[in-house]
């Protein structure tokens, strides 16, 4: 395969690629890195109150091999003026179906100096509509690093969410979106 140098950086290998550059006496194999947490766009708002939105896409590949019991995190994130404080989703195949958290990253289980409060909301966007579908809203509290979400975010049976049918697919991408406004 030959690459421009433009090319080069904004190249993503698939598997194992053979890279050949005019300029360079070292052309070499690449294999496609393994990430710990996949990236994340978010817009955050600091007026009038604390708020972020986090868009976290996953391709249909990934999300197949999460089955039986595997999961993938989101790169870590800030909400507010809890700067000391770090989050990440989690997507997950819980058995059957798919799941979504919100989850502190420490694993530690000792009361946080401070508590606070926000509403979250989970969303995925739908082929039918190409717009995001609220699948829960709530209220939460933190006070221990722990973690809150939806064990079953589609309400349908693994097969049927991963299926080439799938509604939640669009052009392959699974596209979850979280809202996180701080209240405290």
């Amino acid at each position: 395969m030959r690459l421009s140098q433009s090319d080069l950086l904004l190249f993503r290998p698939t598997e194992h690629t053979y890279i050949i550059h005019d300029h360079s006496i070292l052309n070499r194999w690449f294999v496609e890195r393994a990430y710990k947490a996949r990236s994340i766009k978010m817009v955050e708002y600091e007026q009038p109150i604390p708020h972020c939105v986090v868009y976290f896409n996953l391709k249909r590949d990934v999300c197949a091999s999460l089955s039986p019991s595997g999961m993938v995190k989101s790169e870590a994130f800030n909400l507010g003026s809890h700067r000391d404080h770090w989050f990440c989703l989690v997507a997950r195949c819980n058995t059957d179906c798919f799941g979504l958290y919100l989850g502190m990253l420490d694993d530690d289980q000792r009361p946080l100096s401070v508590r606070f409060a926000f509403e979250y909301e989970f969303a995925a966007m739908s082929k039918r509509t190409n717009e995001f579908v609220s699948r829960r809203k709530g209220l939460c509290t933190f006070s221990y690093k722990w973690a809150i979400g939806i064990h079953n975010m589609f309400a349908i049976p693994w097969t049927s969410f991963i299926g080439e049918d799938s509604v939640y697919f669009v052009d392959g991408v699974l596209h979850l979106r979280a809202e996180l406004t701080q209240l405290s």
